[in-house]
């Protein structure tokens, strides 16, 4: 362990102190992790260990705003956990706030100040806590993880997606049962909105091109001067690259991997962009805007068109104003010269491994113990527990066995908030059990009600209930990006590094830029001075090789 310990001895007495400062925040929207005394330092707790008949860990996890220790699911839980171990459990939680976490947690790593079991930052590459020697190799207890490994049987590429290109697992995966059947029904996560019952009000179309979208807002400019019509969530301009077929990073074009900077649909979004805010017309706080401050703009009538967003939160917004204002969602507008946009399609039809990632500390006592813990979230009886609560509680079986909920689900105004008075998955906060496994058809049993517009038709509907998006077929249809097929990558830690080495400063340049071309700070006059910028910033051709190397591996295969 010498790299582990010349990698993480100069930064450790730095993250260690900034840790002890962080955890003093309570974070955004008064999100506080769990009390005190059940918080634990993973550096003065026992590690996992199995005596006198009780399996003890430490956890950290993410927190919405709750504390799921109270859930009254998260006892069943816990008792079920019992049952099927055969012992006592005894885990000392640490709950971090939802918007503290990440950056928690890549101090704990930077530190390696780890809990038995947590889950990485979003979308983290793992492969430097595998060469630092900080999280376990699961390759050798896969006869421990009979539930997983079935789960993992059942997804495309499964085995290929959660293991490196020496054949080695090193984490779990969130998985999700399927919500729609094979081959119909379009799940999409991001969206486009507009102020529906303003449109109406003012006739002005739903726009389902960039040039009309550009129009309804020079209109609502007239119309509210004072007002900027349009901003985006996640302060990014992921609708207009998609309507330009681009991405603006490294990306499947159906054939091969490319790089979208250097496609001309790339420097057509940004141009776009600009236009929108050179005219006032996309808030010039886009790149600040918090989720937070994006609603309440939205409530106070000082956005009306948002080009990306969260699709459930237009119904949240509806709900909430409770004066007239309707928030709508729609699919991101096209360019008719690329045609249909690509939308935000995620899989809904089959089995699939989900964003979430999940690892045990290297030096957990018991390994196999755990892994039989862990492995038993992928048991379907624990997946229904967790998700749906408890039968004849919160749910019941229809005819064809299936659990549905409860009437009070169904015809309350807002059924995630039902959920919370049983601390299920299905809920507006509670996350109860390891937050690994769900079933997704639960969302939609009780989805509440969406104002959408879809193919021309305003409907209120829930949005995963849609009969446009459920009639769709998939995943062949034209609102697919070329990404939905893409293969499953292996890469090698030597892959990784190489990539990291080049990929990381150029996409901190390229944000940067996008910004700059966006506010008229840089000129497209000098478009091929940045291209030429970027090229000179790393070796791409040899990423794009790598990339395309590890898909002609997967191919092969």
């Amino acid at each position: 362990m010498k790299s582990k310990a010349a990698k993480l001895g100069v930064v450790s007495t730095i993250c260690a102190s900034v840790i002890l400062a962080a955890g003093c925040s309570d974070g955004n929207n008064g999100n506080k992790g769990n009390n005190a005394a059940n918080q634990t330092d993973p550096s003065s707790a026992n590690k996992a260990s199995t005596s006198g008949g009780t399996l003890s860990f430490t956890v950290a996890l993410s927190a919405n705003g709750v504390d799921n220790t109270k859930s009254p699911i998260q006892q069943e839980w816990l008792k079920l956990m019992e049952q099927k171990m055969g012992k006592k459990i005894d885990i000392k939680w640490d709950y971090i706030p939802s918007s503290d976490y990440d950056q928690k947690v890549k101090l704990m790593i930077a530190s390696d100040n780890l809990p038995d079991f947590f889950a990485t930052p979003l979308f983290y590459d793992t492969s430097e806590m595998v060469k630092n020697g900080q999280i376990l190799d699961l390759t050798q207890y896969k006869d421990d993880m009979p539930n997983y490994l079935n789960y993992l049987s059942q997804v495309k590429n499964g085995a290929a997606q959660v293991t490196n290109a020496d054949g080695k697992m090193y984490y779990f995966k969130e998985t999700s049962l399927p919500r729609f059947p094979k081959d119909t029904g379009m799940l999409i996560q991001n969206v486009s909105s507009y102020r529906y019952d303003l449109f109406q009000q003012d006739k002005i179309r739903i726009p389902s091109t960039l040039d009309e979208l550009y129009d309804a807002a020079k209109k609502l400019k007239e119309l509210y001067p004072d007002k900027y019509p349009i901003n985006t969530r996640w302060n990014d301009l992921r609708s207009l690259f998609n309507a330009n077929h681009v991405v603006d990073d490294i990306y499947w074009d159906g054939s091969q991997y490319t790089y979208g900077v250097f496609q001309p649909g790339f420097k057509e979004a940004l141009e776009f962009a600009h236009k929108l805010y050179d005219e006032k017309l996309l808030d010039p706080e886009y790149l600040t805007d918090t989720d937070d401050t994006l609603k309440q703009k939205a409530l106070n009538g000082d956005n009306f068109i948002w080009l990306a967003q969260w699709f459930t939160d237009p119904g949240n917004y509806t709900r909430t104003a409770a004066d007239g204002k309707i928030f709508a969602v729609s699919l991101y507008p096209d360019n008719p010269k690329y045609g249909k946009s690509w939308q935000n399609v995620a899989n809904g039809n089959t089995p699939d491994l989900g964003w979430a990632t999940f690892c045990i500390n290297a030096d957990v006592k018991n390994p196999e113990d755990l892994i039989k813990f862990i492995d038993l979230q992928y048991d379907p009886e624990v997946i229904r527990l967790i998700t749906w609560g408890q039968e004849g509680q919160s749910y019941t079986l229809d005819k064809d066995g299936n659990p549905t909920f409860t009437d009070e689900f169904k015809n309350a105004d807002d059924p995630w908030v039902v959920g919370d008075k049983y601390g299920i998955r299905a809920s507006k906060h509670y996350s109860p059990g390891l937050q690994i496994a769900a079933d997704s058809k639960a969302f939609v049993d009780f989805a509440a009600m969406d104002y959408t517009y879809f193919n021309g038709k305003y409907e209120e509907s829930p949005i995963e209930k849609s009969p446009y998006l459920r009639s769709l077929p998939m995943p062949n249809n034209d609102y697919v990006p070329s990404s939905y097929t893409a293969p499953t990558l292996q890469f090698t830690q030597a892959e990784s590094q190489q990539i990291s080495e080049v990929m990381t400063p150029i996409k901190t340049y390229i944000l940067e830029q996008e910004s700059k071309f966006v506010a008229g700070k840089a000129s497209f006059a000098d478009w091929d001075k940045f291209i030429a910028k970027v090229k000179g910033m790393g070796d791409l051709d040899k990423v794009l090789r790598i990339y395309n190397d590890a898909a002609k591996r997967v191919v092969s295969k």
